[in-house]
């Protein structure tokens, strides 16, 4: 069942660039849309990083619970991301992993010396976590997918003759 929605979006997605005349104009249109998109996705993520950086300075009463520090910071750059996802310009739809990165630099460099010492702590170690535990995800999903999908790759016939 997915094996044919993915070969229908790839057959659509073929026939569409198919059907795309090449110019002059059409490396100057790719640039163009390239730069967009990176200017709109980085100011997305610049402004919610220096956003929650204001924040957790000026708001003390944020600063008194450490989950709710860390909850905050997760929060608001999944905002980011979320935001930047939704948002299409001249027909092209921007980057939320872009802005997801940008803001979590700004955080890191900005809103981290914001937090009281028990945040900087909970909010090290839930991302440090949430890192292994996607990265051992990612592994292990490669993994399994490999045994899952290549059914034939080898052959008794080469180990034992």
């Amino acid at each position: 069942m997915i094996n044919d929605i993915v070969s229908i979006i790839l057959f659509n997605t073929i026939l569409s660039l198919q059907s795309v005349i090449f110019t002059e104009w059409t490396p100057l249109r790719i640039l163009f849309q390239f730069v967009l998109l990176g200017i709109v996705s980085l100011s997305y993520g610049l402004i919610f990083g220096f956003l929650t950086s204001y924040i957790f300075k000026y708001c003390a009463f944020l600063r008194e619970n450490a989950v709710t520090e860390t909850f905050l910071i997760c929060a608001i750059s999944s905002v980011a991301y979320f935001v930047a996802e939704m948002t299409v310009l001249m027909n092209i739809n921007m980057s939320g992993i872009i802005a997801l990165l940008t803001c979590g630099i700004v955080q890191s460099h900005y809103t981290y010396y914001n937090l009281s010492p028990q945040g900087k702590i909970t909010s090290t170690l839930t991302s440090r976590f949430l890192g292994m535990t996607a990265e051992a995800g990612i592994y292990a999903y490669i993994g399994l997918s490999l045994y899952s999908n290549i059914s034939s790759w080898w052959s008794w016939d080469f180990i034992i003759y």
